[in-house]
């Protein structure tokens, strides 16, 4: 995915972990502290996704790993284009998307704004 693009996330645990250290009565913040916490690993570690997305054509073409219940929940285009009848998937599962009619950079731009969710 895009590095440092959810550095959102990032800010809201060091929040989070603030708030548990000033108020020892805090279990319900030290749960979601845990949950920011593993949404953060899951976009940066790059062998949990189960979408690539092929974006460009010709000699500007970029692959983009995704979480299509992510980009299904925050984008009413994704939960169109995802939806069972469009999708088209490899052989080990991952679903495959291809857009030509967009530049790389762009893309990238709107998948950071569709991820920043917090």
């Amino acid at each position: 995915m895009i590095n440092n693009s959810f550095s959102s996330l990032e800010n809201i645990s060091i929040l989070i972990k603030s708030l548990i250290n000033s108020n020892k009565d805090a279990l319900p913040l030290k749960h979601i502290s845990k949950l920011v916490d593993d949404l953060t690993n899951l976009f940066n570690e790059s062998d949990h996704y189960d979408m690539e997305i092929e974006i460009g054509e010709n000699d500007n073409i970029k692959i983009f790993k995704a979480h299509s219940n992510i980009l299904k929940s925050r984008s009413s285009y994704f939960k169109a284009a995802l939806s069972d009848g469009w999708v088209k998937r490899a052989e080990n599962g991952v679903i495959l998307f291809e857009k030509k009619n967009i530049s790389p950079k762009i893309f990238e731009v709107l998948l950071m704004y569709v991820y920043n969710w917090l």
